[in-house]
């Protein structure tokens, strides 16, 4: 979906509005936002595509600013916890710079996840701050290009950032996924900001409420078609709640492992 920013349960600033129309014009005009001269859906990285370890590997691009929870989910739906030997490097600070492969450990030959970068940690000028798409995708385009799937991950409000990354894989052909990956936070908050919503409605209504929410803005923002409810999830990627199946966790499970069908 993003800068996903910690952020509370309403809707997204003006910023998005923005990004519709410039949405828009790069999908119409190879002369619209780019770097160094090319649009950026022209933008490549020169290096080759990354080999699969057999035909039938599936590979499960994770991308998602830093903080919403990537590598936290690569662990836990891993089962693994942070310390643990071959887990993903979690922390308060950026810890993703390269993407970095984690094949699953009951299917080390046919399901690996690929924990993208949500920034470049080198300063770009670009219309919308520090991020250029152009420039993500000459450095991990290829990356980009040896995935089946693209796992979308917002600790809060859609912001920039994650869903242009989201559009360059929509329009690699990619399938994409999207997920708020910090429910439990989302319930603290409510609870906190509107200590008598749960009198009447559950963690249920919550989620739907999200949901509708992100389908309504990606809308706005111009993604390319009308994404359904089934391709939005709501979850916490701790490794307790992920292990329980919580929310839409199990949900989730089925749609990355079920690439492999």
């Amino acid at each position: 979906m993003f800068t996903c920013l910690a952020g509370r349960i309403t809707s997204t600033d003006s910023t998005l509005s923005q990004m519709g129309s410039w949405w828009s014009s790069t999908s119409t005009s190879s002369s619209s936002s780019s770097y160094k001269g090319q649009s950026w859906e022209e933008a490549h990285d020169p290096k080759p595509v990354p080999q699969r370890r057999r035909p039938d590997e599936v590979r499960i691009g994770v991308v998602g600013d830093p903080g919403a929870g990537k590598s936290t989910f690569i662990n836990s739906v891993r089962g693994l916890r942070p310390r643990d030997p071959g887990a993903a490097r979690v922390g308060l600070t950026h810890t993703t710079a390269e993407p970095i492969e984690y094949p699953h450990p009951d299917l080390p030959d046919s399901l690996v996840l690929v924990d993208f970068p949500g920034v470049l940690l080198r300063r770009h000028a670009g219309r919308y701050g520090d991020f250029n798409i152009g420039q993500y995708l000459i450095e991990f385009g290829s990356y980009m290009r040896s995935c089946d799937l693209f796992l979308v991950f917002c600790r809060g409000r859609i912001q920039h950032s994650p869903i242009s990354i989201a559009m360059a894989a929509y329009r690699m052909g990619k399938k994409v996924l999207f997920v708020r990956s910090q429910f439990d936070k989302d319930v603290a908050d409510k609870e906190n900001d509107d200590p008598e919503y749960f009198d009447d409605k559950t963690e249920a209504d919550l989620m739907e409420e999200l949901r509708q929410d992100y389908i309504r803005v990606l809308r706005e923002v111009g993604w390319p078609r009308d994404v359904r409810e089934d391709e939005v999830f709501i979850i916490s990627g701790r490794l307790e709640y992920v292990t329980q199946d919580m929310w839409d966790v199990l949900e989730l499970k089925q749609a990355i492992f079920g690439q492999r069908a």
